[in-house]
């Protein structure tokens, strides 16, 4: 009896241990980290080409900010130059379009030393051959020899009814066919020989941290099993290309949950929600009750789900996201799963990017993170996320809502359309220190001097010291409200009239969209990077009258002074008021406005709303 017991609880151990063993060939559990995809199609070549001499000159970079970039196959394949998609080797020449072997190994082991792990582009569904369409070629690696013939190429294949080709005898493909090379049968015991040490060749040899599989609908998701449970990679995610909840959990569960796979549902419904500009199409319910955020990510399958917006496959054909892009990473940024950003959505928006990524590591943001929709409308995804450091909330639309408890102060990453909040201070500490720029010219633009929006008229500084701008004695006439709107370009059109030039530079304006400002308290100030036209930059509102105006963008703090008017004192002999405009012309019946107060021999200046 002792020795049954003891047997039962070896026997228990064991399968613990094995299954917390197992989700490491998956991917990490309240895995923290942010993902690159560190290509894009022809990426081999152009000014902006990610070859791995480039990606190595940007490590200090990247490393600071993604834990995962994801590289293309590495292998040499048949087309050249060509993406790496027709794998011809896999042992013995990783001399591709993208750089050298050794180039390879310099990149892999400097993101290594840097923290941040590289994985690879891994084409096992189908295999070119040497010089014709299925003569393979003989590798060996540690020792043994590696080969494959047309008896491993599914008998299905188009290769069947090719002319002058060889015929193939292996057993029915498993998945979906793809024309271009040869389907290997992963039912053959020796395919999965090739398979399982190609994958241990890439991370014992080469120092690949995990894998993308490629096109996982072309053979069964039990194969992917398999080549994990004898390489053990860090990572393992599979693009099984479909938007369908059920279909891409479905073949999670095949592989035994050795495999994470990228979360298509969720890009589906982030491309449905921008393009049709229905913002409620971002949330989905779990178990039909509970809001949370659409995809992998709203059920069951967080740690398993990498999300994204686009890839090297969608960006250029009828997929691809069309939105705002920023607003989009935002919202992977600040959701459970694990985000891959897009290489062109990075450079394109880094700043944004680096920061939004800055704010899920402030406040701990994993793949598993708690996410609690606080409001779901056409115009507004408002959700709260908790991290193991804290917690944010994060903002999608133009609704102008912010969340009870949070302040300005609060807000960590903003853009056009929309915001992050959390109590968490954000810091970079690794970042250089970088001596502060500021605009050369700062021009304050609305409903003054006669002028209104429908002209890219402004006013210049009168004045500029480390970056604190001040405007005298502006005034500011009636909008069709009765209120004055304004804020600040950093340059202008010479066209009268026009606004080309003027929708090219940087716009400064209010945190929140015609938020009302007054004498009494200082405002903060928003920066709208480049390209930001007026309906996505945020502009104060006043009331008419003259004020004298200082914009700090030191600290993005702006104040209000009313301008002072010299007027003659009038004394009555009651405490009736007499009220000037800050002209100094007396008013007999003010309306809402500033003014200046005459009430016995007592001045004062006082706002009527």
């Amino acid at each position: 009896m002792n020795l049954l017991k003891y047997s039962l609880a070896t026997a228990l151990i064991f399968m613990a241990a094995n299954q917390l063993q197992a989700a490491n060939y998956a991917w990490p559990e309240r895995f923290e980290g942010v993902m690159l995809q560190g290509f894009y199609w022809d990426s081999y070549q152009g000014t902006n080409n990610t070859k791995w001499t480039t990606l190595t000159a940007m490590s200090d970079e990247l490393s600071k900010n993604f834990k995962v970039i994801w590289v293309p196959n590495s292998g040499k394949a048949a087309s050249n130059p060509g993406m790496g998609y027709d794998p011809v080797y896999w042992f013995t020449n990783h001399n591709s379009s993208f750089g050298t072997e050794t180039q390879l190994r310099t990149m892999i082991s400097t993101f290594k030393a840097k923290g941040t792990d590289i994985i690879e582009d891994v084409v096992i569904n189908h295999r070119s051959g040497v010089s014709n369409w299925t003569n393979f070629p003989a590798e060996t690696w540690n020792g043994v020899t590696y080969k494959l013939g047309p008896e491993h190429i599914c008998r299905n294949d188009e290769v069947a009814w090719a002319t002058g080709q060889a015929t193939p005898t292996g057993d029915y493909d498993t998945g979906d066919n793809f024309d271009g090379s040869r389907d290997l049968d992963h039912k053959s015991v020796e395919v999965q020989n090739n398979c399982k040490n190609y994958c241990k060749f890439l991370l014992e040899d080469l120092g690949y941290a995990g894998f993308r599989y490629d096109m996982v609908k072309g053979y069964a998701g039990w194969a992917n099993k398999i080549y994990n449970e004898y390489s053990k990679p860090k990572y393992s995610v599979g693009e099984y290309w479909d938007g369908q909840y059920d279909a891409v959990a479905a073949w999670i569960e095949s592989t035994g949950k050795q495999s994470a796979a990228f979360d298509f549902p969720c890009k589906y419904a982030i491309n449905e929600a921008f393009h049709s500009g229905d913002l409620r199409k971002l949330v989905w319910k779990e178990n039909g009750t509970t809001d949370q955020p659409a995809g992998l990510i709203h059920h069951w399958y967080q740690q398993y789900a990498v999300t994204f917006i686009d890839n090297h496959d969608t960006y250029r054909d009828g997929s691809k996201f069309n939105g705002n892009v920023v607003a989009a990473n935002a919202f992977i940024l600040c959701s459970p799963g694990t985000p891959c950003v897009f290489w062109q959505h990075y450079v394109q928006n880094k700043a944004e990017i680096q920061q939004l990524i800055a704010v899920r590591n402030a406040c701990g943001i994993h793949n598993q993170s708690p996410v609690k929709v606080l409001k779901s409308a056409s115009n507004c995804y408002m959700a709260e996320v908790t991290g193991t450091k804290g917690k944010l909330v994060v903002k999608i639309g133009s609704d102008m809502s912010s969340p009870s408890g949070y302040s300005n102060s609060d807000i960590k990453a903003s853009g056009k359309e929309y915001c992050v909040w959390t109590k968490i201070g954000v810091t970079r500490p690794d970042d250089p220190i970088v001596t502060p720029t500021y605009p050369a010219n700062l021009y304050l633009i609305g409903n003054l001097n006669g002028y209104n929006w429908a002209s890219a008229h402004g006013v210049a500084q009168s004045s500029k010291n480390d970056g604190v701008y001040v405007w005298k004695d502006v005034t500011f006439s009636d909008s069709s409200d009765g209120y004055s709107y304004f804020s600040f370009l950093t340059q202008l059109d010479p066209k009268d009239g026009a606004w080309t030039a003027a929708n090219q530079g940087d716009r400064y304006g209010a945190t929140l969209n015609d938020k009302e400002i007054t004498v009494t308290k200082n405002d903060q100030i928003r920066k709208f990077i480049g390209n930001a036209d007026a309906g996505s930059c945020y502009a104060w509102k006043i009331l008419p009258g003259k004020y004298s105006i200082t914009a700090d963008l030191s600290k993005m703090e702006i104040q209000l002074k009313a301008s002072t008017t010299e007027i003659d004192m009038v004394e009555t002999e009651d405490a009736e008021p007499v009220y000037y405009n800050l002209q100094g012309q007396k008013v007999e019946n003010p309306e809402k406005g500033i003014y200046i107060v005459v009430r016995g021999n007592r001045t004062t200046k006082e706002i009527i709303r």
